[in-house]
């Protein structure tokens, strides 16, 4: 029988507490000692004791922290900020978007960008907030718009924003309450919209899909953006009917440079093939976190609804 996978995010945790558990023992014992020692005179001990427990201290209260912080990126947000490389004040650019997984065949379909890279990527977009939602995070969180990215009417209301390392944590803990006044996972259809059915590629009037997970990076330094950034990746499978499973596999008798169908081996090397020293890259490195093989990487929350149906 296979081993159990455990995902890194709960080893990261179960170590975690492995070392709070172990400092508190030491501090225990420690403390006793010193209490030993003002009862029973032992040359030192008091003094060694109180020494050693100067210095188990402050590691106590940092692994302490370490065990709120219940996700990778939450982890590079404390290590920026113990190492002074950034302050609470600190703007860090967040960029939260949901992503399809369209496999068909062992290929996957992605999209050409027309907006920027031209690259091709998965169907999908950045999540957007509605008014009462961009006003009580401005409040809340003294969010300010990422000036980066062209504000128009597609990328209006866009979770492209900067919010100040010290609210982080709550903005992330708001973005998933159920008070958020924002496009949720439920009902992720308008990309799938704007980007399939309204150019006229497939012609579908309902979906169903499947929520695969979560996909989180760290907090990073970005050299294009010229600052630290997270970002945010909800991934969706698509589960198409028959009729539409067939509408989708017609596609790829066609060659059109509005779409693709690669392998994962191609969205591994980013388009790349060194083989025949064609080495543009023509696929956007974030299409990797839709692979199916990747699936088991994503932070799963247990109590989210696995599948949805939308009318387009």
């Amino acid at each position: 029988m296979d081993e159990e996978y455990i995902p890194e995010e709960r080893k990261r945790m179960i170590n975690k507490v492995l070392r709070l558990v172990f400092l508190l023992i030491a501090t225990g014992i420690l403390v006793l000692l010193i209490i030993h020692g003002e009862i029973y005179p032992i040359y030192g001990l008091s003094s060694i004791s109180g020494i050693l427990l100067g210095f188990i201290a402050p590691c106590l209260h940092k692994a302490a922290q370490d065990c709120t912080d219940t996700n990778e990126w939450q982890t590079s947000l404390r290590k920026l900020l113990r190492g002074k490389l950034i302050t609470n004040d600190s703007l860090i650019r967040i960029s939260f978007a949901y992503l399809y997984r369209i496999q068909i065949d062992g290929k996957y379909m992605l999209i050409r960008n027309k907006r920027g890279t031209k690259k091709y990527q998965p169907v999908g977009g950045v999540y957007k907030y509605e008014k009462a939602e961009k006003d009580y995070i401005a409040e809340n969180y003294h969010v300010v718009n990422d000036n980066k990215i062209i504000n128009d009417k597609e990328s209006k209301d866009d979770y492209r924003l900067y919010v100040p390392a010290k609210y982080l944590k709550c903005f992330v803990e708001r973005f998933d309450s159920s008070t958020a006044q924002r496009e949720l996972i439920s009902n992720v259809g308008r990309e799938f919209t704007e980007e399939l059915i309204r150019p006229r590629i497939l012609d579908f009037s309902h979906i169903e899909y499947r929520y695969c997970g979560r996909h989180f990076t760290t907090i990073e330094y970005s050299r294009v953006f010229n600052c630290y950034e997270l970002l945010l990746a909800d991934i969706v499978e698509l589960k198409p009917t028959g009729i539409q499973e067939e509408s989708i596999r017609n596609l790829m008798k066609n060659t059109s440079s509005e779409y693709v169908f690669v392998t994962a081996d191609e969205i591994k090397s980013c388009g790349v093939r060194a083989e025949t020293g064609d080495l543009e890259e023509n696929i956007a490195d974030h299409t990797i976190k839709t692979l199916q093989e990747t699936e088991n990487k994503l932070i799963n929350y247990k109590n989210q609804r696995t599948s949805f149906s939308v009318d387009l």
